[in-house]
């Protein structure tokens, strides 16, 4: 397959320690879908999504205060970058660092530098929206993180940690879709899809 015609994530992270996907299909073409993320497109360094205040109007407090981050935090807080983008079809963000303690630290990361990114005790996170047109219906839209840790004493804690965030990712990713559902279709903000 030709690096064209792989999807983003695939390119950036084409292998992961953790993964998540979640998909909504939206009953709006795959053009207009795409320019209802333009929220996500904006403001990189303040989160992806362009803050979770844009999909549900706060963040969900998933975590007692002393421990480690939920995933909103990590959105919120991290430095993230632009790794790519096909206008109507995808966008992906990626941010690098130590993000399972209970204060993350953050490191720069280029584009370039994402897929070799091996730095000690720490790893990468990437975030992916696609959009795939399903005839007559709409658009499937899809919410996908992969998460990247090379050291194997790091991955043993990030494991521990993906496992105890696991639910707050998914509930958050399936807030981003209806919030894309939302502001596509606002007549059908609440219809099951």
């Amino acid at each position: 397959m030709a690096t064209e015609d792989r999807a983003l994530i695939d390119a950036f992270t084409p292998w992961y320690d953790f993964a998540l996907a979640e998909h909504l299909l939206v009953p709006a073409p795959p053009a207009e879908t795409y320019d209802s993320v333009a929220p996500l497109r904006s403001g990189w360094r303040a989160a992806p999504l362009g803050t979770l205040a844009w999909v549900r109007g706060r963040p969900v407090r998933l975590r007692p205060p002393g421990a480690v981050p939920a995933f909103e935090e990590l959105l919120l807080g991290g430095e993230w970058i632009l790794l790519g983008e096909r206008p109507g079809e995808e966008l992906l963000l990626g941010v690098a660092g130590r993000f399972w303690t209970q204060v993350p630290q953050w490191h720069p990361v280029s584009r370039a530098e994402f897929t070799t990114y091996a730095r000690p005790r720490s790893g990468t996170i990437a975030i992916a929206l696609e959009l795939h047109a399903v005839a007559e219906r709409g658009t499937l839209i899809t919410f996908e993180t992969r998460w990247t840790v090379i050291d194997p004493v790091a991955r043993h804690w990030a494991e521990w940690y993906w496992q105890t965030i696991k639910p707050s990712i998914r509930l958050i990713a399936r807030q981003i879709l209806h919030a894309v559902h939302t502001s596509t279709a606002p007549g059908l903000a609440g219809t099951d899809t």
